[in-house]
């Protein structure tokens, strides 16, 4: 594991289909779902005892909108960075580059917290870069579901805000 003074809360968007198959023709415009609201508003809550943090989340309408909820509730905002966004044509090799560039321009911040709203491809990259500083293909699909949060500071821990 790469250590850091760095706590990092990564989740993705609010759920924004149901379709077993994707997103089809909507990956890049999708909306979340009326009844994925909830459980962002209680990660809302819990995101709020954290004093101090830089935040980012790819600039797709699906992260926007939980963005927006999640500062209504803590004040928290956010700034919008395309290098958090969906995998999507593009070589495996340029996402990995693209998410690796974004958390070195992120250490090199020095924070002492980091909240990420982003999809499940960056959230396996990021997981893996900071707990293995590495990442793979073949770990693409290595990420919490929505509704969940990934905390990584030292190891790491996934906080269900699915349940009641």
């Amino acid at each position: 594991m790469k250590h850091d003074d760095t706590t990092w809360y990564i989740f993705r968007h609010a759920l924004a289909t149901r379709s077993m198959s994707g997103y089809g023709d909507k990956i890049l415009t999708a909306q979340i779902l009326n009844e994925a609201i909830p459980p962002i508003e209680s990660m809302a809550r819990y995101l709020s005892k954290i004093p101090e943090s830089t935040n980012v989340s790819s600039t797709l309408l699906r992260c926007v909108q939980t963005t927006e909820i999640i500062t209504r509730i803590t004040g928290k905002k956010f700034l919008t960075d395309s290098r958090l966004n969906e995998y999507f044509q593009e070589s495996f090799a340029e996402f990995n580059e693209r998410v690796n560039s974004w958390i070195k321009d992120m250490r090199g911040r020095k924070t002492t917290a980091v909240l990420i709203c982003t999809h499940g491809a960056v959230v396996a990259g990021i997981k893996h870069l900071l707990i293995d500083g590495d990442f793979s293909e073949a770990q693409l699909l290595d990420y919490p579901n929505c509704g969940e949060l990934l905390v990584i500071k030292n190891d790491f821990r996934i906080i269900n805000f699915n349940v009641s």
